[in-house]
């Protein structure tokens, strides 16, 4: 069963990226976005250092894999903090983006404020929460659509995540 299950996953990602030869990476640098957002981020940070989220990352990523019923499956997740510094155009502001590997989404997480016990679940209405294998599409595709993401800037992320970023696998028998 594992064998199968990580031959989809396989065929899942090569499928997923096969369209990449229609990518336009030079286009889309000169448009000056990066990844999801309209500027490339100055710094990095680990939110895990964060205690807020270092708390809640495994009640809310739980709380996803459950109701995405994954929860029979090993979950891998990349998780980085990015930080843009304030500049005449705009303040200094700060982003967590989830890659879940496993369900093929870009999350951009924002844990609510306060101390209530379900802030967790605050994960599912984050905004975006891409399914990537749906709503990414080449730039030039993207480019009119409100729903639909720049693949390239799906690509940047989850590159800068792998290389910078913290890697977390949920395992079944962590999963709350």
């Amino acid at each position: 069963m594992k064998y199968f299950i990580g031959f989809v996953m396989i065929l899942f990602s090569v499928s997923a990226f096969s369209k990449q030869d229609e990518l336009d990476f030079n286009t889309w640098e000169k448009t000056g976005n990066w990844g999801i957002y309209n500027a490339k981020p100055d710094s990095h940070f680990d939110p895990l250092k964060i205690n807020d989220y270092k708390e809640n990352y495994l009640p809310a990523f739980s709380y996803i894999i459950n109701i995405f019923e994954k929860q029979n499956l090993n979950n891998n997740f990349c998780l980085i903090g990015y930080k843009w510094n304030k500049t005449n155009e705009r303040d200094e502001f700060e982003r967590i983006v989830i890659f879940w590997k496993t369900n093929n989404y870009l999350i951009n997480w924002n844990l609510p404020d306060g101390n209530d016990d379900d802030r967790y679940k605050g994960i599912i209405y984050s905004k975006p929460f891409i399914d990537i294998s749906e709503y990414a599409v080449p730039y030039k595709e993207a480019m009119n659509h409100q729903a639909l993401r720049a693949k390239e800037g799906i690509i940047q992320i989850i590159n800068d995540c792998e290389l910078n970023g913290q890697k977390i696998t949920i395992t079944p028998s962590e999963v709350k």
